[in-house]
């Protein structure tokens, strides 16, 4: 069972019916974001804060039920969702979340002692951030979590970024995506800058410059120094007259009498 929360949640290719409530899928991302698991109080206080506590329970037993409804007619018959000891448990076994991929991915990047698995792992991470955790719901408890998953994408951009120094154009083609996914972090527009100078594309570093301008306009922001700094300093860099080589002394030869050719 696929489930996807990193960008619009759902369940891949869910069975048309049942449909899948609004807040049983709110109950499912909360469980994929707490790594599969959480109490019932916790649910409640987070997801239930407002329901009357007589019948606050009641309810959730509801979206819990539809969720495995959801998930054995997409899937099969099967213990997607248990409920051990007072907790709702996602079962890794049958069920797989993309923010769980990604967090495996960073883990094995961290842990790797082998610059080429580092940078396969990190890939994989970058690869499976899709979007925003949740993005386009508005759920009164996800917003920390979503800021944290995206500063963990983020920074597994840079170190992907850091890695690929020495190719410019494939470094180039992550940070455009990671600029995508991230408008307004100016660390980002820095490195494709640098990427940009690296590939002789001086146009492309005015228009990073406007593009970072324009952006921090729409959160009333505007760059800072250093960044305008840094795009005056690489274009000023690019634009300046290279030496010519200087040509090298014609070699002379005499012919068989004695005189210089």
């Amino acid at each position: 069972m696929q489930v996807s929360v990193l960008g619009p949640p759902s369940i891949t290719d869910a069975a048309g019916h049942p449909p899948l409530r609004a807040k049983a899928l709110e109950v499912l991302v909360y469980l994929a974001v707490h790594d599969g698991e959480a109490t019932v109080d916790a649910i409640l206080d987070d997801l239930l804060p407002d329901a009357p506590t007589s019948k606050a329970p009641g309810r959730l037993y509801t979206y819990v039920s539809n969720v495995r409804a959801v998930m054995r007619h997409t899937g099969g018959p099967g213990d997607y969702l248990t409920h051990p000891q007072n907790r709702y448990t996602l079962n890794p076994a049958l069920v797989d979340v993309d923010l769980w991929r990604m967090r495996a991915a960073i883990r094995d990047a961290e842990r790797a002692t082998d610059s080429q698995v580092r940078v396969a792992a990190l890939r994989r991470a970058v690869d499976t951030y899709r979007g925003h955790l949740a993005d386009g719901v508005d759920y009164e408890w996800i917003e920390p979590y979503r800021e944290a998953v995206r500063q963990q994408a983020l920074d597994t951009y840079l170190a992907l970024a850091d890695a690929l120094a020495d190719d410019p154009a494939r470094q180039l083609s992550l940070l455009d995506e990671a600029i995508r996914h991230s408008p307004y972090t100016e660390e980002l527009y820095q490195h494709a800058m640098r990427a940009r100078a690296a590939l002789g594309q001086t146009d492309a570093i005015r228009s990073l410059r406007r593009a970072l301008t324009r952006a921090l306009a729409e959160i009333d922001a505007e760059p800072h120094e250093d960044s305008l700094a840094l795009a005056n300093e690489l274009i000023t860099t690019q634009e300046r007259p290279r030496p010519r080589p200087r040509p090298q002394a014609q070699r002379h030869t005499r012919d068989e009498d004695g005189a210089i050719a």
